[in-house]
């Protein structure tokens, strides 16, 4: 399965771009989207959304994303979720931001873990 750093390779080389091409569009050195490309690092989220609209791609694609319908639970009085205080203060953070945000978040957050879970 491809990496986001395989992706971004694809997508530059099938522009015929140079990577100090895509590296000056977005601001970024050279050495950094090396590191993307190698699957050395991942973007940040900023760096993510800029190549997302570089590419003229989703996150979703780039993160190899594919979100399923959750399952309702079939008994609605199912007990409460109980959060702890830092569960509550990430939460009241992503709720603050915007949609394209928040998408970009979720994609990160399942990108590190599957990452995790190669280990």
């Amino acid at each position: 399965m491809k990496q986001i750093g395989d992706r971004l390779r694809d997508l530059r080389e099938a522009r015929n771009l140079k990577q100090t091409d895509v590296a000056n569009a977005l601001c970024i050195s050279n050495k950094i989207l090396s590191s993307y490309e190698r699957n050395i690092s991942v973007p940040t989220i900023d760096n993510l959304k800029h190549l997302c609209e570089f590419y003229n791609v989703s996150a979703d694609y780039l993160l190899q994303i594919e979100l399923e319908k959750p399952e309702l639970p079939s008994n609605e009085t199912s007990a409460p979720v109980v959060l702890t205080p830092e569960q509550k203060k990430l939460l009241s953070y992503f709720e603050r931001l915007d949609a394209e945000n928040k998408e970009a978040v979720l994609g990160l957050m399942i990108l590190y873990y599957k990452e995790q879970q190669r280990k």
